[in-house]
């Protein structure tokens, strides 16, 4: 199955002490050859926009806007899921009408108010090797149960207006009842 344009939720028998406790990923690539990637949801960063902006001397007066951790690969690289009315210099589709873009305009951009309808920027990505996203979710060793994920379709909205642990009651919710559709 390809799982490219779906949400990954984290079991809710995740251990705790993992990264991915209560995650909630957007998975925008999943191929075979080359493996999954995709960035976590719903865990804001203590740092935000201004912050990274002061850093590069762009000046961005908005403290609304969070940086996510996006996952555990990439840590530095800044990448940004946003809607599809608005492209940059490396911008690229990522399923759902959604798109990724990193470039170095970006920030400038932002700051000049030149932004996507919907958007949200990430620090790094997850990423899976060749056929570990397979195991993880048939639970194949070294994977369990526990390191399993549920999936569910998603829409742009619900990616973007919510966060932390209220996102990922949400998407067990919608994951729950996508699966009760299909019996049903």
């Amino acid at each position: 199955m390809n799982y490219e344009g779906k949400l990954l939720i984290a079991h809710p028998n995740h251990p705790k002490e993992s990264m991915f406790y209560k995650s909630v990923i957007y998975l925008y690539q999943d191929r075979e050859e080359l493996g999954s990637i995709g960035v976590m949801l719903n865990k804001p960063s203590k740092f935000t926009l201004e912050d990274l902006c002061a850093d590069k001397n762009i000046v961005f007066q908005n403290k609304q806007y969070p940086i996510y951790h996006g996952g555990p690969v990439n840590q530095n690289a800044l990448v940004m899921l946003h809607t599809g009315e608005w492209r940059s210099a490396n911008t690229a589709e990522a399923r759902n009408n959604l798109y990724i873009s990193s470039d170095n305009q970006m920030l400038t951009r932002l700051a000049l108010k030149d932004e996507p309808l919907k958007w949200r920027l990430f620090g790094g990505l997850c990423g899976w090797a060749p056929g570990q996203l397979v195991a993880e979710m048939q639970g194949i060793y070294p994977f369990s149960a526990e390191h399993s994920w549920l999936i569910a379709d998603v829409e742009d909205d619900f990616i973007f207006r919510c966060t932390g642990n209220k996102q990922y009651q949400q998407a067990l919710e919608l994951s729950g009842q996508q699966l009760f559709n299909q019996y049903f």
